[in-house]
C-alpha cells in the first residue's frame, strides 16, 4: 500500500508542475508577443531569401498615422540575420541580409 500512496503523491506533483508551466510561460518577460506581421514575414523570408526562419531576434512596431508600422532582425536556421522593415500592414517587407560594414 505504500508504493500506491507515493505513487499519487508524485503524479499530484507532477500534474501541479505541468499546470504552472503554460501559466509562467505567460507571464515571462523574454518572450515577446508578435502580431500576425509574422507569419507574412516568414512566408516572404522562405520565397525571396530562402530562409527558414528560426526566431525574432528584436521588433519595434512603430505608429505611423492610422497604421502601424514595424522594423527588427531575424535570423534563419542556417545562421544567416536579416533586417527587416514595413511601413504599412498591406505592404511586401523591405528585408536586407545584415553584413559587417567596415568604415
Amino acid at each position: 500500500m505504500r508504493g500506491v500512496g507515493k505513487s499519487f503523491g508524485v503524479a499530484g506533483f507532477l500534474g501541479a508542475v505541468l499546470a504552472i508551466v503554460p501559466a509562467l510561460a505567460q507571464d515571462s518577460p523574454n518572450v515577446p508577443e508578435e502580431g500576425p506581421w509574422r507569419l507574412v514575414l516568414k512566408a516572404q523570408l522562405k520565397q525571396e531569401k530562402g530562409c527558414d526562419l528560426n526566431e525574432v531576434l528584436m521588433y519595434q512596431e512603430i505608429p505611423l498615422g492610422d497604421d502601424v508600422g514595424v522594423q527588427g532582425k531575424v535570423s534563419c536556421h542556417d545562421n544567416r540575420q536579416f533586417d527587416f522593415s514595413r511601413n504599412r500592414k498591406h505592404q511586401k517587407f523591405r528585408i536586407e541580409l545584415c553584413e559587417p560594414s567596415v568604415c
